[in-house]
């Protein structure tokens, strides 16, 4: 719990909010009692907010854009899937809002008896109508959490509770995907669809079935949920209300978090971090990822279209100079294309600079420059962008470094010729079984959505594609080993680092872990005391 003078510093840090976040926060912390009303327990004698500082934009409520890892974070608390992976249980696949589901042996369908009791949070009951009103949504917006559907052809609906989604052709990693996708309210949200279904009601509204419901407060900086204590799975120990406030410098992250006026910090770098630790009231804690700190190469056009610049430009970054000074230490140094969360992975030994073969290489260059885009408000991103410049500088190498937007950046994949040709990105596959995940980014189907290297490789399709159609999970997972030594031996990618996500955290609060669902972790387990 907040002590009393610590309580009155949160309020002045929340104040710092956009104007429509100040008054729900106010309310809640002045209220004196339980801002959630039901439920009981001891978290509930007062108010328990929690305020997380995040950095870059907070574009949408929508779960559209649940790939966006700004919007899943709150997402992720306020709409659940079909299953989720337990990483408590050893990453295996649970219901969710189905509590049964069932693969057919031909892999063609999957059949899911949905939980009773739920409901929306405007009280409506949750039915197999939504599923169906869901997956369809996704499907003809055809962006964002869509790609994870490829493959996706209906949705029967058995009766209210039983609900069979059906597939154009045998896809055994399908089911891995829609862990990430999340169910809205057919009623609330075809009622709101507009001109645009339903993207613009949905920046700021939502209709979900979790823990927490939003209060409509939703701007670019940030957002307001509280806990809805009508959840079927309600939990007294869960926050009454979460606070997600965008502190872009982690300087700031740093000051705000000691100072009380933040509870959580997604933002910031490892050298702030560490020199938060000892602090009174204060942990920090570098959560492992699924993720990958990688520099992405346009394999189809422009300069990186050559695999031989490419491997020069792999070979040319300080990977040990760049984990030890910039990540102080933490995490692990890339030694192929996934993290090492993943257990299906070949042997590979650690991503190495190599400056005279990178030179040769580079030669080809001659006195072409590269432009190399990167995320300028990421602390780490910028030291390792410029890093990079300074290494390839050494090699006689020009490289001007071009501030980009996430979401600009995004659009920029639907078109090889305007994909950059160097670009900074923190990868995530989110599933124990990459399989979605590698075709999603490396399959030519894929060219123009989620392909970010424009890549194209027959052997690499063909192998996809056998996954896909194979139900026996070990020899899906030799088939994507062979999928990652390929993409490896074609300098895809330059793999730098395993992303050890730092987070500073009160003392107080419990389930700041690793998960699957959001990175870097899910709020669904956080807890006070």
């Amino acid at each position: 719990m907040f002590s009393q003078h610590r309580h009155r510093r949160f309020i002045l840090g929340a104040a710092l909010l956009a104007v429509p976040l100040v008054a729900s926060t106010l309310t809640a912390c002045t209220a004196g009692g339980s801002a959630g009303g039901g439920g009981g327990g001891a978290a509930t004698a007062a108010s328990t907010s929690v305020v997380v500082g995040f950095k870059h934009e907070f574009n949408t409520m929508d779960p559209l854009r649940a790939d966006y890892a700004q919007t899943n974070m709150v997402d992720n608390i306020v709409y659940e899937p079909l299953v989720r992976f337990d990483a408590q249980n050893g990453n295996k696949m649970v219901g969710q809002l189905a509590t049964d589901f069932k693969v057919a042996a031909d892999a063609t369908s999957i059949a899911f008896t949905l939980r009773k009791g739920v409901t929306f949070h405007d009280g409506t009951p949750f039915t197999a109508k939504d599923v169906k009103y869901s997956f369809d949504r996704y499907i003809r917006l055809g962006q964002g959490i869509a790609s994870v559907l490829a493959g996706y052809a209906s949705t029967t609906v058995v009766d209210d509770t039983h609900v069979v989604i059906n597939l154009k052709s045998p896809n055994a990693f399908f089911i891995n995907g829609i862990a990430n996708v999340y169910i809205l309210e057919a009623d609330a949200v075809s009622k709101n669809a507009g001109t645009d279904d339903s993207q613009g009601w949905l920046q700021a509204n939502e209709a979900g079935t979790g823990p927490f419901q939003g209060t409509g407060t939703s701007s670019a900086d940030g957002t307001t949920v509280k806990r809805y204590d009508k959840y079927w799975g309600f939990d007294a120990k869960r926050p009454t209300q979460m606070v997600f406030r965008r502190i872009d410098e982690s300087a700031t992250n740093r000051d705000e978090l000691k100072a009380g006026n933040i509870d959580v910090s997604f933002g910031l770098s490892a050298i702030d971090a560490a020199s938060l630790k000892g602090q009174n009231g204060i942990s920090v804690k570098f959560v492992p990822t699924a993720g990958l700190n990688q520099l992405w190469f346009n394999t189809s056009t422009g300069p990186t279209a050559d695999p031989k610049i490419r491997e020069g430009l792999k070979l040319a970054y300080d990977y040990t100079g760049g984990f030890q000074k910039i990540l102080n230490g933490n995490g692990a140094i890339a030694n192929g294309i996934l993290s090492p969360a993943f257990s299906c992975r070949p042997d590979a030994k650690p991503s190495a600079q190599d400056k005279a073969k990178a030179k040769s290489l580079l030669a080809g260059l001659g006195s072409t420059s590269l432009d190399l885009r990167y995320q300028s408000v990421d602390s780490t991103q910028t030291q390792i962008a410029t890093l990079f410049q300074s290494n390839l500088k050494d090699l006689g190498v020009n490289v001007n470094l071009v501030p980009i937007a996430f979401p600009d950046y995004l659009k920029t994949l639907s078109d090889p010729k305007t994909i950059p040709g160097l670009t900074l990105i923190n990868d995530y596959i989110q599933t124990p079984d990459p399989g979605a995940g590698l075709d999603k980014l490396y399959n030519s189907a894929n060219i123009g959505g989620t392909n970010k290297g424009a890549y194209s490789n027959p052997k690499v399709d063909a192998l996809l594609n056998e996954a896909r159609t194979t139900a026996d999970a070990s020899k899906r997972c030799d088939l994507y080993k062979q999928v990652e030594t390929q993409v490896a031996n074609d300098s895809v990618q330059a793999n730098l680092s395993q992303v050890a996500f730092p987070v500073g955290y009160r003392s107080d609060l419990k389930g700041i872990d690793f998960s699957w669902s959001a990175t870097p972790i899910s709020f669904f387990t956080l807890r006070v005391g």
